[in-house]
């Protein structure tokens, strides 16, 4: 009865773990995701609404993920992302409010396309197969509680 019990328990804990692996793959897709809509909208609000950058950052964060919102708020990312698009992130922010309407424009498209990229390859690579990692880490737990008894 204990080889049950010891079996389970390595499968559960297997299972939680690669919930929270899943979790922050999806979580950095989710980022992905919101970066592209805020550079999409922030195009349109310089085309047509103008409202100021800190007005429209705060308007843009109380509808976006929890990640990309305490980003907006605090600056900080708490994310694991590649060295490069932290680099990008940071390029795109840094500059926003240096420029005229035509250049913050044109700096917006850019870097619309580059985050575009950046969303693809992260769906592609990762959030397209977080969903395995919980699989496996059970397969890992059953694993190890046989190897326990």
């Amino acid at each position: 009865m204990i080889d049950i019990i010891i079996v389970f328990a390595c499968a559960l804990c297997g299972f939680a773990c690669g919930k929270y692996i899943e979790k922050r793959i999806r979580r950095k897709g989710e980022f992905y995701s919101d970066l592209v809509a805020y550079t999409a909208a922030l195009k349109i609000n310089i085309e047509e609404k103008q409202v100021e950058l800190p007005q429209f950052n705060e308007n843009f964060a109380s509808g976006c993920g929890s990640a990309f919102a305490e980003y907006l708020q605090t600056g900080s990312l708490k994310l694991r992302l590649p060295e490069q698009s932290r680099k990008e992130i940071e390029n795109f922010f840094a500059s926003l409010g240096n420029s005229g309407s035509q250049l913050l424009a044109n700096h917006i498209n850019t870097y619309s396309a580059i985050f575009t990229e950046l969303k693809r390859r992260q769906y592609e690579n990762e959030v397209s197969k977080a969903g395995i990692y919980v699989k496996l880490a059970v397969l890992l737990g059953v694993m190890l509680g046989i190897v326990l008894i």
